[in-house]
């Protein structure tokens, strides 16, 4: 009888068995020992970069500091300059309060309204010098002025201003609309946007709508009556300034608005920013603080008004006021909350991220009441104005989006290993169906 040998499955499949589970274990240990190291190494990985960054800034700012003094009076290596100390400047107030022009043509009146703000705790008042439309509201002495419709027939006296905020212990702050002008040019012809390279002024606008012209930013002409504006304030004590309407128009038919001869490039980012350097270097050696004032809804991308990137003005001016009133967010219905904390801190938080090395950023909130058509005629107080003080730097969790942050990166790790580890433990028993 033919014998036949046996052969024995069980002991390989014991083994094939006992190394897929030593498999699984060492698949799980080295997740865990990943999740583990990402674990312990996150603080120490994180520190270094921050303080790798840290370091890469200052050398930056080192250096830009260097630079700086090399251009300062009484330096060595620049002849001809004196070693006299300048004065520090005065301050942007921390809490600023607008003046309704109409105060400020009763001196009573005004210093009731200063009273009042100052035992609110504001430390400075805002008043208008040359209004959106190009009027100067002050007695201004240039012939500019005085020879031209800008001048109104009710005039304050600048100087008396000036001196009732000081004496309520408030710091005075003049705003001056710049190229935003719709009267010097009805006698500063030769300072005006023209139309399609001719010699006639072009307006915005229909006349039937409203429309009129503009200064020429681009025109050395416009540039000097309003550094002269700027001077003639300084001269008569005002230390702190804010420049608005910095800016090529907006409007219909952009298209046939010049402002140079033909064949002539105009980069419209690098005027305004050769302008703005300009008017800040003029108004430092008067020792005034200039503060060019742009919106917070120019400074997400490209801008018209500034003729594309803010960031090549705002790099200039050192000094930006940032209008971020909610206003100019809305959409019609729209509650409160969501232009404020949706908006307003998104676009806040963006521009902090590329902002230009050495500039400085101040926020203007908006205390008035917002239009009945956008806003359904609500009503509109210290509550609002307050709510806005804090979105720039706070974010409503109900209705901003979540983003995960560094300090919550451990969590997410836990979470990915316990993820990792219910996945690892599904596995296994497919692995062991296969080997054995």
């Amino acid at each position: 009888m033919k014998e036949y040998k046996v052969k024995r499955y069980g002991r390989d499949r014991r083994h094939q068995k006992t190394a897929a589970t030593l498999k699984t274990v060492l698949m799980v240990l080295l997740i865990a020992g990943a999740c583990a190291a990402g674990w312990f190494l996150y603080d120490p990985i994180s520190a270094w970069l921050t303080e790798k960054a840290e370091e890469r800034q200052q050398r930056q700012e080192q250096q830009r500091q260097e630079e700086q003094n090399q251009n300062q009076p009484g330096n060595p290596e620049n002849p001809g300059t004196t070693d006299e100390p300048t004065a520090e400047q005065t301050a942007l107030p921390e809490s600023c309060a607008v003046l309704d022009t109409a105060v400020l043509y009763d001196m009573a009146a005004l210093e009731n309204r200063l009273s009042a703000l100052a035992a609110k705790g504001y430390t400075g008042a805002v008043f208008t010098l040359k209004d959106e439309d190009g009027l100067v509201l002050y007695q201004s002495a240039l012939e500019d002025v005085t020879g031209n419709t800008a001048q109104t027939a009710q005039r304050y006296d600048l100087p008396a201003v000036i001196a009732k905020i000081k004496a309520a212990g408030l710091t005075p702050v003049g705003r001056l609309w710049a190229f935003d002008d719709h009267t010097a040019g009805r006698k500063l012809t030769d300072a005006t946007v023209k139309y399609n390279y001719t010699e006639t002024n072009w307006i915005h606008n229909d006349k039937e709508a409203g429309g009129h012209t503009w200064l020429n930013p681009m025109s050395e002409r416009a540039q000097g009556y309003i550094l002269s504006l700027l001077g003639e304030t300084a001269d008569n004590g005002l230390e702190v300034l804010i420049l608005e309407g910095v800016q090529f128009p907006t409007g219909y038919s952009l298209n046939l608005a010049t402002y140079a001869e033909k064949g002539v490039t105009v980069d419209k980012s690098k005027v305004l920013a050769d302008f703005t350097a300009k008017a800040a270097a003029a108004m430092k050696a008067r020792n005034v603080s200039l503060w060019t004032a742009l919106w917070l809804g120019d400074l997400s991308g490209e801008s018209v008004r500034l003729g594309g990137s803010p960031l090549t003005v705002m790099a200039s001016a050192e000094n930006c006021l940032i209008k971020a009133a909610p206003e100019q967010f809305a959409t019609r219905k729209a509650p409160l909350e969501e232009s404020i904390y949706t908006v307003m801190h998104p676009w806040w938080s963006s521009l902090s991220k590329k902002l230009p090395a050495g500039v400085t950023l101040a926020a203007e909130v908006q205390g008035y009441a917002p239009a009945a058509d956008l806003w359904q005629g609500s009503g509109w107080g210290e509550t609002q104005r307050a709510e806005q003080i804090p979105a720039p730097t706070a974010r409503n969790t109900k209705l901003s989006r979540k983003k995960v942050q560094p300090d919550e990166l451990r969590l997410h790790l836990l979470l990915m290993a316990n993820i990792l580890r219910q996945l690892a433990a599904n596995l296994a028993p497919r692995i062991r169906r296969r080997v054995v």
